[in-house]
């Protein structure tokens, strides 16, 4: 499925040009005070060295030493605080803590977009204690072993334990110290479980001295940036050249296909290691952070107690504006800024009595299925697409991977479900191996943008959708990217939102906020036209308004009549939050200015 197994980050560089608030070129030319990076010695820091050993460094008048120490992120910081270094290369939740205690630090950016992997690990074969964890959901109410209070072991297992619908208060936090002290906890009983970086713990599971029954990702990036802001003041030129000359590296780093093999000889893994993991990182390098991010480290930080539950957080004091820029993305849409669909999925497959084991697709179908009209469009837009047990489909924004897992298991197809949010990405995953369509179905976490120039061209049969091209601010890049991919003859659908009429300004504050949705065509007409201009003959283009009117008014009243069952099963704070999205979208429909369409567009045969 991928000629190359990587996953590009953005296109934008930190500072393009001056006038954007970049380096001065004239002052870019000649080298002015140096620029000390600390970062830990392992593969995703590879840019750092493609940017001194090419010369990208000089090339941008910038001289900078990236200092390689084997320490944690406790360790960067304090090397900052007490002007060691100028910056540091440091987990995304240990950085955020530190501000909001109150540190002169503000982060500068994000470094790497791809959340971090943390296993599940529980006594191996040889242990007296084996077999006692199973599965994931065999750890409600247990003991998770912790380096430290406050720690990313101790952090991720609340995340864990809030995605899975537990009370985080039931947990029990153990304490072993380091890795060992980890392994041996799990073998001796003393505790259940514990959450290590995936790479770091493999050895371990390869020979057998614990079991991997999991794995959970941080919902968040997992490395930024950060300076104090008096070096900021003092060094701002420098440090925007070094950010730029950077990025240009992490560009390199993913485009060139030789990088895996040679990952893995500077760091010494397994060809296939390190092949895996390029696959699924995202060194980005780029002044964005996200908002939505930051709300999901700030409300795992709460849940650990170590910051307050009731703080208030300025998100906006947690960067430099001259350096980094806050970013609304979907991460910040209502729906995605907690864990609300994984978490009530996962209480609802516990009420159902399926919280774990071998299952079949049709058992998830009561709870997988988020987009309108459930499996009766997937059917529909089968038909018209002329989707067979031979086709080679991609679903962008797969979601929980409901319409891929429908698609695989009764069509037979082959899929490869698409998704950028990663905790939906891992549920969906775990949900189609418990269910063996994982030889037909590949599941990607990423940027579709990102990752379909690397998947092969002209080879798919069907480039599909529901309710994901609104996400998305480059309509005509995936429009192409689409197009490119499929083969002569293959098909696009899209079920999406237009504007229907002159949307107001609280209609479009609401799609902004709630939805994450800033721009929309004006017309079916001109969608058409988008799909026509990136090469694509328009197969049939429905102005399915009326229906969706009625649908979304639908849902509401159901949801609402079954309210006592729903708030007992997911819960009173995650029915209120989903019913007030439900209600929010039926009235856009009932305002008359939103409109939806079903859209086929075939890429022409040649002639």
């Amino acid at each position: 499925l991928l000629s190359t197994m990587s996953v590009l980050g953005s296109v934008g560089l930190f500072y393009l040009d001056h006038d954007n608030g970049g380096p001065d070129p004239k002052r870019a030319r000649t080298k002015g005070a140096k620029i000390r990076v600390c970062g830990v010695p392992e593969h995703f820091n590879m840019p750092w060295h493609i940017a001194a050993e090419r010369g990208i460094f000089e090339k941008h008048g910038v001289d900078v030493e990236f200092i390689e120490e084997a320490c944690g992120t406790g360790a960067m910081i304090s090397k900052v605080e007490n002007d060691e270094v100028d910056v540091c290369v440091a987990l995304t939740e240990g950085l955020v803590l530190k501000i909001i205690e109150g540190s002169d630090m503000r982060l500068l950016g994000t470094y790497v977009a791809s959340p971090l992997c943390w296993a599940v690990s529980a006594a191996g074969p040889k242990s007296p204690h084996a077999g006692k964890i199973k599965s994931i959901a065999d750890l409600e109410d247990g003991q998770f072993g912790v380096s430290r209070l406050t720690s990313g072991s101790h952090l991720m297992a609340t995340v864990l334990a809030t995605e899975r619908g537990w009370d985080p208060k039931k947990l029990q936090f153990p304490i072993h110290g380091g890795i060992q002290g980890l392994l041996d906890g799990v073998n001796d009983g003393s505790s259940d479980a514990f959450l290590w970086e995936t790479f770091t713990t493999k050895p371990y599971h390869d020979s057998g001295e614990v079991t991997r029954v999991g794995d959970i990702s941080t919902p968040w990036p997992c490395f930024m940036l950060a300076a104090k802001q008096q070096t900021v003041t003092s060094k701002l030129d420098e440090l925007r050249a070094m950010l730029s000359a950077v990025h240009e590296a992490a560009t390199i780093f993913h485009t060139e296909t030789h990088m895996p093999a040679t990952v893995a000889t500077r760091y010494h893994l397994k060809p296939e290691d390190a092949t895996a993991w390029f696959a699924t990182v995202e060194v980005k390098a780029e002044r964005f952070v996200s908002e939505g991010a930051l709300e999901r480290v700030v409300d795992a930080l709460q849940s650990t107690g170590a910051i307050a539950a009731d703080a208030a957080v300025d998100f906006s004091n947690l960067i430099d504006p001259r350096v980094a820029e806050l970013k609304r993305d979907i991460r910040s849409m209502k729906l995605y800024n907690k864990p609300e669909l994984v978490t009530a999925l996962h209480r609802q497959l516990k009420a159902a009595g399926k919280a774990s084991g071998p299952a079949e697709y049709t058992d998830f179908l009561p709870y997988d299925q988020h987009h309108y009209n459930g499996t009766d469009a997937v059917d529909e837009m089968v038909a018209k697409a002329g989707i067979t047990e031979k086709s080679r489909v991609i679903n962008v924004g797969s979601g929980l991977g409901g319409p891929a897992r429908y698609l695989a298991g009764k069509v037979g197809c082959q899929v490869l479900a698409c998704e950028l949010l990663d905790d939906l990405h891992h549920t969906a995953k775990e949900m189609t191996d418990r269910c063996s369509l994982g030889e037909k179905i590949v599941h990607l976490s990423g940027n579709f943008l990102s990752v379909g120039p690397h998947l092969h061209p002209n080879v798919y049969d069907s480039v599909v959708s529901w309710l994901t091209v609104l996400h998305i601010e480059e309509r005509p890049k995936l429009f192409k990217t689409a197009y490119t991919l499929l083969r002569p003859g293959g098909v696009f659908f899209a079920a999406d939102f237009f504007q229907l009429g002159k949307l107001t300004a609280d209609e479009w504050k609401v799609l902004k906020d709630d939805v994450s949705c800033s721009g929309l065509v004006g017309s079916v007409s001109e969608y058409k036209g988008e799909l026509e201009a990136a090469g694509f003959k328009i197969r049939e283009a429905r102005d399915v308004t009326p229906a969706w009117k009625g649908y979304t008014a639908k849902r509401v009243e159901t949801f609402t009549a079954d309210e006592e069952n729903l708030k007992a099963v997911m819960g009173v704070e995650i029915y209120t939050s989903l019913l007030n999205f439900y209600t929010k979208i039926r009235d856009l429909y009932q305002g008359g200015n939103l409109g939806g369409i079903e859209i086929y567009a075939e890429k022409p045969l040649g002639w």
